[in-house]
């Protein structure tokens, strides 16, 4: 959707990963006081993450309410896996304490497989610091292709509010 806005606003998209970013632009889903975010209800952080990783500064854009002391709870950990892993690694996000199904298309804003084509699987806990242990834990697993954890990506926060008041926190300025 941001690749066809662009292209209509006229303004050039590229076709393949650069090398390196100077800054990159994205929003998220839940932002905690570490910078860890969740990227979770498009189910294409896997790709998200290939640039934020070339870039030098990933610059968050989000609603003030997104950014609060620990990652939001109500939203899924949302990992992308190849199709034989689906139910290992719901056993596994069981195993670890959380409650884990495969994305259907019905829900979380209607994809149940990322660009790629792999399925996604929505995994809720209870506290904020099992999500973190279990993207962490699950993150090299066989079969995990990625997760909506980003654990270090974040530099920048440019936050606004419903009246309008924008607020632009540097990471390590807290």
């Amino acid at each position: 959707m941001t690749r066809q806005t662009c292209l209509a606003l006229g303004l050039p998209t590229l076709a393949t990963l650069p090398t390196t970013i100077d800054i990159m632009f994205d929003g998220c889903d839940s932002l905690d006081a570490n910078w860890h975010a969740l990227k979770s209800n498009g189910g294409i952080h896997t790709l998200e993450k290939l640039y934020a990783h070339q870039a030098k500064r990933y610059v968050i854009l989000a609603p003030a309410s997104r950014a609060t002391s620990t990652l939001n709870t109500d939203l899924p950990l949302c990992l992308e896996v190849v199709a034989p892993a689906v139910q290992p690694v719901i056993a596994q996000l069981e195993h670890l304490g959380g409650r884990a199904e495969q994305r259907t298309a019905t829900q979380v804003a209607g994809f149940s497989r990322t660009p790629l084509g792999n399925p996604l699987i929505d995994a809720y806990f209870d506290q904020a610091d099992q999500l973190i242990a279990a993207a962490t834990q699950l993150q090299p697993a066989t079969g995990v292709i990625g997760t909506s954890y980003f654990d270090h990506e974040v530099t920048d926060l440019i936050s606004f509010t419903a009246d309008n008041h924008i607020n632009h926190t540097q990471k390590g300025s807290l």
